[in-house]
């Protein structure tokens, strides 16, 4: 007898740890939906701002290739945001010229920004800039109408950044793959041929997709 009541009591036992279990479980499925809707990134506005303070180009020399050039692109990351935490990866940035045709690239550091932070980050493109001595194919096309435009005193590029960023708020975070464009970037070349700077608003307020 005291056999069948121990073992009613276990079954009643894990029957109770069990619900508890479930209750656990939905409870903490809630509260991450929750989280969720109230402080995912999409439903806010874009947390990060990116400007492009200052761009020149050195040593450019369209005669037989572009891989010479020295590109060098000063800009700031900000996080407009007081909770969240953003960390950015795995970003790798291009010069374009026309808005379609890749001149050059460079990799990046990883990098972190607090909670209404900012910080300046230097950009520079040249012949081992994206690592391995690679460079994009640029076609001949692509460098005479380069010749033509830079003979003319002025060329109209843009740069391109592609990277991994995550938004942390505590033991929540949300990860996305951004592409954020600095478009309509005039570079005027004065004395120097091979040598030319931005013209025109500085800084320069660049487009961050808003997340989906």
């Amino acid at each position: 007898m005291a056999s069948l009541k121990s073992t009613d009591c276990g079954s009643i036992c894990q029957l109770a740890l069990f619900l508890l279990a479930v209750v656990a479980g939905i409870s903490i499925i809630t509260v991450g939906l929750m989280m969720n809707s109230k402080y995912s990134p999409r439903t806010q506005q874009q947390p990060i701002v990116i400007r492009l303070n200052s761009f020149s180009v050195s040593d450019l020399n369209v005669s037989n290739s572009i891989s010479g050039a020295n590109w060098d692109a000063m800009l700031l990351f900000g996080n407009r945001h007081s909770y969240f935490e953003i960390s950015i990866e795995s970003l790798e940035s291009f010069v374009y010229y026309n808005h379609q045709d890749a001149l050059s690239c460079a990799l990046v550091e990883s990098m972190h920004l607090g909670p209404k932070k900012q910080k300046l980050v230097q950009i520079k493109f040249n012949a081992s800039g994206c690592g391995g001595g690679e460079q994009p194919f640029v076609e001949e096309r692509v460098l005479k109408e380069i010749k033509r435009d830079g003979d003319a005193g002025t060329l109209h590029l843009g740069l391109m950044l592609n990277f991994q960023v995550s938004y942390r708020k505590g033991p929540w975070s949300w990860v996305y793959w951004l592409k954020a464009k600095c478009t309509d970037l005039d570079v005027l070349f004065e004395s120097d041929p091979g040598a030319g700077m931005m013209i025109g608003d500085e800084p320069r307020a660049c487009s961050v997709p808003l997340l989906k």
